[in-house]
C-alpha cells in the first residue's frame, strides 16, 4: 500500500511540528500573542513560490482566475488554523487536540458530497477504531485531573475541524485537474497573501509579530522555517496519497500522530529533556502500548 506509507509520513512529519511549536510557544512566543504565529505560519510561502517555479515552471501558466481560486483555498488553510490556536487558549491540549479526530467525520461527508467517494464497510469500521485510539492515546489524564467540557474551546474545535476538512479537500479537486505541484504554487500564493493582509490589516497582529522578530530574530527564524518546512512536506505528503485513494482514508492514517508525538516525546525525554518531558513510568506506558495496539487493529481493516 503505497498510499499508506506516503499518508503515514505526514502525522510522523506534523508529530515533530507538534514538539517544535511548543518548544517555540514557550520560550519565543510567550506574550507574543497568536497574531505572531499565524504570520510566521502564512509567510512561509514566500519562500516555497520560486522553489516551485522553478521545479515546475507550468505553473506559471495556469490561469490566473483558476489559480486565485486555489490561492483563496491556500487562505482558508491558514483561517482554519485560528479557530485551532484559540480553543488552545482556552483548554489543555489533551483536550483540544483529540477534538481533531472530528476532521474525518467531516472529510468523510464533505467527500462524499464534492467528490463522490465513498468508503468499504472493512474501510470505515477501521478508520472508527483508528480514531478511538487515538482520542484514548491523547485523553490520558492525570490522577488529580478530571475530563470537563469546555463549551467555548469544543465549538472552536469543531470550526478548525471543519475548515481543514474543508481546505484539504478543496487541495484534491484542484489537484485532480491542475497536478500536485501546480496546485501546491498557488496555495503558497495564498499562504503569502495571507501573510500580508495579516501584517497590514490587522494592527494587534502587526505588533505581536514584529515583538517577537525583534527580540529573537535568529533563533525564530530557523526554528520556525524548519517548522514550516516539515509542516508543508506533511501536508505535501498527504496531499499526493489522497491522489490516490478517497481523502477520508488519509484521514485516517493521520490519527497515528498521537503515536508519533508519544515516541518522539520519549526521544527528547531521554536525550534531551531541557526541550520536552514526557511521562514514561510503566503506567503511562503500559496505557499508550495498549492504545497502539488498538489503532494497529484498525490499520488490519484498512488492508481489508
Amino acid at each position: 500500500m503505497t498510499w499508506f506509507l506516503v499518508g503515514l509520513l505526514a502525522p510522523a512529519l506534523w508529530a515533530a511540528t507538534n514538539h517544535i511549536d511548543k518548544y517555540l510557544l514557550d520560550r519565543y512566543f510567550k506574550g507574543g500573542g497568536a497574531g505572531a504565529l499565524f504570520i510566521f505560519s502564512s509567510i512561509i510561502g514566500v519562500f516555497l513560490i520560486p522553489i516551485v517555479a522553478i521545479i515546475h515552471p507550468e505553473a506559471l501558466q495556469y490561469p490566473l482566475q483558476a489559480g486565485l481560486l486555489i490561492a483563496l483555498n491556500g487562505a482558508l488553510y491558514i483561517v482554519g488554523l485560528m479557530p485551532y490556536v484559540y480553543a488552545l487558549q482556552r483548554g489543555d491540549a489533551s483536550v483540544v487536540i483529540p477534538l481533531f479526530q472530528l476532521i474525518p467525520v467531516f472529510s468523510f461527508v464533505l467527500a462524499w458530497i464534492v467528490l463522490g467517494e465513498t468508503l468499504t464497510v472493512s474501510e470505515l469500521i477501521g478508520g472508527a477504531i483508528i480514531i478511538v485510539g487515538s482520542v484514548v492515546l491523547s485523553l490520558e489524564m492525570s490522577d488529580t485531573k478530571k475530563l470537563s467540557f469546555n463549551k467555548g474551546a469544543f465549538w472552536l474545535m469543531v470550526l478548525a475541524s471543519f475548515l481543514t476538512a474543508l481546505s484539504f479537500l478543496f487541495f484534491k479537486f484542484f489537484a485532480l485537474e491542475a497536478g500536485l505541484l501546480t496546485t501546491a504554487f498557488w496555495e503558497y500564493v495564498g499562504f503569502s497573501l495571507t501573510a500580508v493582509a495579516l501584517f497590514v490589516f490587522i494592527p494587534a497582529f502587526r505588533r505581536q509579530f514584529l515583538t517577537v522578530l525583534k527580540a529573537n530574530r535568529a533563533s525564530v527564524l530557523t526554528l520556525n522555517g524548519i517548522n514550516e518546512t516539515l509542516n508543508i512536506l506533511g501536508k505535501l505528503s498527504f496531499n499526493f496519497a489522497s491522489l490516490l485513494v478517497p481523502i477520508t482514508l488519509v484521514w485516517f492514517v493521520v490519527g497515528f500522530q498521537p503515536f508519533f508525538v508519544l515516541a518522539f516525546g520519549i526521544l527528547l525525554t531521554l536525550f534531551f529533556p531541557h526541550i520536552s518531558k514526557e511521562k514514561i513510568t510503566r503506567g503511562h506506558l503500559t496505557h499508550r502500548l495498549v492504545t497502539i495496539c488498538i489503532m494497529l487493529v484498525g490499520t488490519l481493516f484498512l488492508y481489508l
